[in-house]
């Protein structure tokens, strides 16, 4: 089966987890974890701000999903990318790459116990990791305007 959206595989050494993010996730992500996605990524999104971050937030007026919907793809690009500094949220992580290695297997449905298992430990802090999935969300934001 063809696979459409984001598809990426994160290798570190002998370590990768292949990612693929499209309309699937949001759906494996509600049947995995019982929570919107949208909901997390935004909530995950606030937790995360820089003090740049919540300026650029304020001079957009972003104050829930609905305003980010308002914003024009390059303005979502820069709010999204002055979020450097995490206050991590390492549930929201996994659940969150749980479900992009979960749709990159559609149409199995492997248990997400398994695949949180499967992700390896160092990836969860890597920088790297963590801009990948920034690219996932920023991806998500922007569809969900369109």
């Amino acid at each position: 089966m063809k696979q459409y959206g984001l598809i990426k595989t994160i290798k570190d050494g002998d370590d990768e987890i292949k990612l693929c993010g499209n309309a699937l996730t949001f759906v494996l992500y509600k049947s995995y974890f019982g929570r919107d996605l949208l909901h997390d990524i935004i909530n995950f999104a606030k937790r995360n701000a820089t003090e740049d971050t919540l300026k650029k937030l304020n001079d957009h007026g972003i104050k829930d999903m609905e305003d980010i919907d308002k914003l024009t793809d390059d303005q979502t690009a820069e709010v999204l990318g002055s979020f450097d500094n995490f206050a991590f949220d390492s549930e929201f992580v996994l659940n969150f790459i749980a479900a992009l290695m979960a749709t990159a297997q559609y149409p199995n449905k492997p248990d997400p116990a398994e695949l949180i298992c499967s992700i390896p430990p160092h990836f969860i802090l890597d920088r790297k990791v963590i801009g990948e999935l920034m690219e996932f969300l920023s991806l998500f934001v922007s569809q969900k305007k369109r």
